[in-house]
C-alpha cells in the first residue's frame, strides 16, 4: 500500500484505535495505524467488562468476547469506608462482568485488524499534526530514524494521555486528570477470587483489588486530584503495614509488574474534533468517571466513528466540516455518550458528599448508612 494513497491514518494501538481501524476498513477503505511502542497491550488495564456489550458483536461477530480472551466472573464489589468499620456491598449482574487479560484482547483486535487489511508499523511516533486553513490536514512521524510526513483524508487520534503529542489548543483536555499507580501482584491474600474490593482512604484517594487468574491480581491506587502533592506508592507501602485489611490482603504478595498511571475522571469533552482530525479514547474522556473503565466505551466509539465517517468517506471521497458536527452528535448523543454523562455526574456528587469539605473516617461512618445506597444501587 502506497503511504500516498492512505484514506485514513489511526494513531495509537490500544482497544480504541484497533476497534476504529478495523471499522474504517471495513467500509473498503486504505487504514494506517501507528503505534509509538515497540509493542502492542503493554499497559495494564484492570476493569469490569460488560460481556454482553454490543460493541463485541459488531467486532468480533459474536456475542461476547471470544473464548481465547481469558477471563473471571466478578459477582459482588465491596467498598469500605477509611475506618473499615463499614461497607457497600454491591452485586454485580450474574456472568456479565468479568475481568479479562487486557493483552489477549489486544491480542485479537490485531490479529482481526490484519485479517482485515490494516497496515500497521511499529515504533512509529506522531511528532506533529500538520496545520492548515484551519483544518488539520496531514501528520509527521517517525519510524525508528526515518521521518516521514503524510496527508490522509482523515485523522484518528486514539494515543491516550502518555504522549508528548498536542492536540490543537480549540480542543480541551478532560477534567479531573489524576495519577495513578497499577500493579500485577502474585499470592495475596484474597478470600473471594470473585469479588472487588475498594478501601476508601481518608484523603480523595482509593485504593483497589481486582482478583485476576492463575492465583493473581491488580492491585491500584489513585488520588482524585489532578496534583502530584501525595507519593502513591507511599501510600499503598503505608497501608500494607498499617491498614486493618490491606496489611492481611498483601502481607505474603510479590509485585510482578508496576505501571506508573493517569487516569481521566472528570467526564467526556463535548468537542472532540477538528477537521480532518477526531480525538478519542482517554484523552477525550471517554473512560466512565467513578471507576475509570473504558475498554467498553473507547472500542464503541471508536467502531462506529469508523461506521458513520467511514461510509461518507466511501460515498463522496472526502469529508466536510458538518459531517464532523454530525459525528460529535453520534459519540455524545448514543447510549455509551450518556452513560458518560451519567458517569461524570455521579462521580462528581460521590466525591463532593465525602470529600468536601474534608471529613474524618468518623464523619464518613457517621454519614455511610445513607451514602451506601448510592454505591449498591449502580
Amino acid at each position: 500500500m502506497s503511504l500516498n494513497n492512505i484514506d485514513v491514518v489511526v494513531i495509537g494501538g490500544g482497544v480504541a484505535g484497533l476497534s476504529a481501524a478495523i471499522s474504517f476498513k471495513r467500509r473498503g477503505l486504505s487504514v494506517l495505524l501507528l503505534e509509538q511502542d515497540n509493542e502492542f497491550g503493554k499497559r495494564i488495564k484492570g476493569e469490569v467488562i460488560d460481556n454482553a456489550a454490543k460493541i463485541f458483536e459488531k467486532v468480533f461477530n459474536q456475542k461476547g468476547l471470544p473464548e481465547s480472551v481469558s477471563r473471571i466472573v466478578y459477582k459482588s464489589a465491596k467498598y469500605y469506608t477509611p475506618s473499615t468499620k463499614k461497607f457497600a456491598h454491591r452485586l454485580l449482574p450474574s456472568g456479565d462482568k468479568i475481568g479479562i487479560e487486557y493483552r489477549e484482547l489486544i491480542d485479537e483486535l490485531l490479529s482481526i485488524a490484519i485479517k482485515e487489511g490494516v497496515q500497521i508499523k511499529l515504533k512509529a511516533e506522531v511528532m506533529e499534526l500538520i496545520e492548515r486553513d484551519d483544518k488539520i490536514i496531514g501528520l509527521k512521524y517517525q519510524e525508528l530514524s526515518e521521518k516521514s510526513e503524510i496527508f490522509p483524508k482523515l485523522i484518528i487520534s486514539a494515543i491516550g494521555l502518555h504522549t508528548k503529542l498536542n492536540v490543537p489548543a480549540d480542543l480541551k483536555n478532560p477534567k479531573n486528570i489524576c495519577p495513578a499507580i497499577k500493579i500485577v501482584a502474585e499470592n495475596l491474600n484474597i478470600p473471594d477470587p470473585h469479588e472487588l474490593e475498594f478501601f476508601l482512604l481518608d484523603i480523595p484517594a482509593v485504593i483497589w483489588i481486582f482478583p485476576k487468574l492463575h492465583n493473581r491480581a491488580e492491585l491500584g491506587a489513585t488520588v482524585w486530584l489532578d496534583s502530584d502533592q501525595y507519593n502513591l506508592k507511599s501510600i499503598l507501602d503505608n497501608a500494607a503495614k498499617t491498614h486493618p485489611i490491606l496489611r492481611k490482603r498483601l502481607d505474603r504478595g510479590q509485585y510482578i509488574y508496576y505501571a506508573d498511571e493517569i487516569l481521566a475522571f472528570g467526564g467526556p469533552v463535548k468537542k472532540t474534533y477538528k477537521p480532518n482530525l477526531f480525538v478519542i479514547g482517554d484523552a477525550m474522556g471517554h473512560v466512565g468517571a467513578v471507576g475509570g473503565s473504558g475498554i467498553v466505551s473507547s472500542m464503541t466509539i471508536g467502531y462506529d466513528l469508523g461506521e458513520l465517517l467511514g461510509k461518507i468517506l466511501q460515498d463522496e471521497g472526502k469529508l466536510q466540516p458538518a459531517d464532523f458536527e454530525e459525528a460529535q452528535k453520534l459519540v455524545n448523543n448514543s447510549p455509551i455518550g450518556k452513560w458518560l454523562k451519567k458517569e461524570q455526574s455521579s462521580a462528581k456528587a460521590m466525591r463532593e458528599i465525602l470529600y468536601k469539605p474534608p471529613k474524618s473516617p468518623q464523619e464518613i461512618d457517621v454519614m455511610w448508612d445513607k451514602f451506601k445506597g448510592f454505591i449498591e444501587g449502580r
